[in-house]
């Protein structure tokens, strides 16, 4: 990889960009974070062959790149963030979608960063002692050409407009009911698993005994996005501690509180 690669490489990066924000569109959200990482390991890469750093595992060109004032230390954080998503993507098959898109909206900040820094001159490297690198705000120098400004205008205006829309989603989507888990064919929900009764569940009170009507999810939050804990077969009897709110019940699990869907008990 020659030291004049970083205009050149733009193409590849804003591929990788666009494609870790298609794999999260079409719900891939292992192979997105996945792919995020591989993004900042070139972007690493590459700014160390710019920089004449001796390539070595991601740590240590990430500390080297900020020690010698090549990156700021929120970039250093970023880069080290979306890697450690998508090695633990990688190898425990992490497939969230908050991950994913967490890991998306980091790298989404730092390519502006690395292309501003791309506009360096070519081969240039700080010059100075230690203290006067880690004074230096961008790393690279500002001089040369790289991505031209209208093209980077329109790579960033899309992005910019699909942060804004998850950001938006995210503060005015209610948190779902546990009936709207019928919506996901592919993981199996309380919903999922038997016809929804078109009458309202009875309310449950504290100290009777509950069985459950179909497979239900054991979650450790009130939420159908928290993790799930266990699942109760049909027909289980339930420790009943107390209601959560009007469709979540708080019940003993493996000795812990844990929380389900009220709708799925029954007394018995």
């Amino acid at each position: 990889m020659a030291r004049n690669d970083i205009p050149n490489g733009w193409d590849k990066i804003r591929q990788n960009v666009q494609e870790t924000e298609r794999l999260i569109g079409q719900k891939k959200y292992n192979q997105s974070m996945i792919k995020a990482k591989q993004t900042v390991e070139y972007m690493v890469k590459l700014q160390c062959e710019q920089s004449g750093i001796m390539e070595g595992s991601m740590d240590s060109m990430i500390r080297e790149l900020y020690n010698n004032g090549w990156i700021s230390k929120s970039t250093a954080e970023h880069y080290l963030q979306i890697y450690d998503i998508g090695t633990k993507a990688a190898k425990n098959g992490d497939n969230g979608a908050y991950n994913a898109n967490q890991a998306y909206h980091v790298l989404s900040q730092e390519i502006y960063s690395f292309a501003d820094n791309g506009k360096a001159a070519r081969g240039r490297r700080p010059s100075g002692t230690r203290s006067q690198q880690s004074r230096r705000a961008s790393g690279f120098g500002r001089s040369g050409s790289g991505i031209q400004p209208t093209d980077l205008l329109k790579f960033v205006v899309p992005i910019v407009l699909v942060i804004i829309l998850i950001v938006l989603i995210r503060v005015l989507t209610p948190k779902k009911p546990a009936t709207e888990e019928t919506s996901a064919p592919v993981i199996t929900t309380e919903a999922a698993e038997t016809t929804v009764s078109e009458t309202e569940p009875e309310s449950t009170a504290s100290g009777s005994s509950y069985k459950t009507t179909t497979t239900l999810n054991v979650r450790k939050e009130p939420s159908t996005d928290a993790d799930r804990i266990g699942k109760l077969d049909p027909g289980a009897s339930v420790e009943y501690l107390r209601d959560h709110d009007d469709t979540w019940a708080v019940i003993k699990y493996n000795g812990q509180e844990a929380y389900v869907a009220k709708e799925f008990l029954t007394a018995e």
